[in-house]
């Protein structure tokens, strides 16, 4: 419940400091610098170099890497039939795809997975967030390119994206240093970066959340289809999967919750930065925010029942 609280008080101090005037309209470009580059780095590092897979089922590591990949697959299919049925245009599909096909797994998902699932429950969590960055430096990349008709990226620019992206190298040296025990004075330090992650990127999110009338009445329907595919359609997905084929415990719940999560805002700005339908952009993540905040639990309620 302190974590809980601790979302929602961060929520509102970001929304608040946008309001009073006493951030600069960058804050958030500036926080979220600090939290991809310095504090999300030192809790990838301690977390995957401490993941305990000893024991693990296959599917217990499995479940989370692919899962988020086959969410985006499935989401993308039903808002393309969805589009041509609203015979909408290829800027809100890209749009829609890029924010309802990719889930908020870290700046969002860490400290809800943690007020659910304690700190074991991170260890499971990065692994669906690594896969979600590998989905959104790759195939998201794809999808801005196509919806604006530029020309696609290559592939050297995006393995160098992913390259050059803090979080996976601080994945990588995690690996190479796993058969060496991290100093307790590595480790507190980590820890202390780390800890920034959840307060620092909730108030970024805070800040830039904005619901306007005039762009709730413009961008209704394809909010209301996008906010349900990405809260209710995929979670449900993954998770009469991996129950149809006795995958259960923590990995799979975690999982299903990661996957549950609101829009990514990663992916939301590559949308924006894009011209794909910017103020349903900005309507999914500032919309479904603070929405996840009584689903995920809900879901995380829902996994124990069944």
């Amino acid at each position: 419940m302190q974590n809980l609280l601790l979302v929602v008080l961060c929520l509102a101090a970001g929304a608040a400091l946008r309001r009073t005037g006493r951030l600069p309209p960058e804050a958030p470009a500036v926080l979220g610098r600090i939290v991809v580059d310095v504090a999300l780095p030192a809790l990838v590092l301690r977390a995957v170099h401490d993941l305990d897979v000893a024991g693990a089922r296959p599917a217990d590591l499995i479940a989370p890497a692919l899962a988020p990949w086959a969410v985006l697959a499935l989401s993308a299919g039903l808002l393309a039939l969805a589009s041509r049925a609203r015979s909408t245009g290829r800027a809100e599909l890209a749009c829609l795809v890029l924010t309802a096909g990719f889930a908020n797994t870290s700046f969002v998902g860490f400290p809800l997975v943690e007020a659910l699932y304690g700190p074991a429950g991170l260890h499971h969590a990065v692994l669906a967030d690594q896969s979600s960055f590998l989905m959104v430096a790759s195939v998201g990349t794809l999808i801005a390119a196509v919806g604006r008709g530029v020309e696609r990226p290559s592939l050297a620019a995006i393995l160098r994206r992913v390259a050059s992206f803090p979080p996976f190298l601080a994945v990588v040296l995690a690996l190479a240093l796993r058969p060496i025990p991290l100093p307790s004075l590595v480790a507190g330090a980590l820890d202390r970066l780390g800890a920034l992650v959840v307060p620092l990127a909730l108030l970024s999110v805070g800040f830039q959340l904005r619901v306007d009338a005039a762009s709730l009445r413009k961008h209704g329907r394809a909010l209301s289809i996008g906010l349900f595919v990405r809260l209710v359609v995929g979670p449900a997905a993954v998770a009469v999967t991996l129950r149809a084929i006795g995958v259960r415990g923590v990995a799979a719940d975690v999982t299903v919750v990661e996957l549950a999560m609101a829009p990514m805002i990663t992916s939301a700005l590559l949308a924006i930065e894009a011209g794909l339908a910017p103020e349903l952009a900005t309507l999914m993540v500032g919309v479904g925010v603070p929405l996840s905040l009584a689903t995920v639990p809900a879901w995380a309620w829902l996994l124990r029942a069944i």
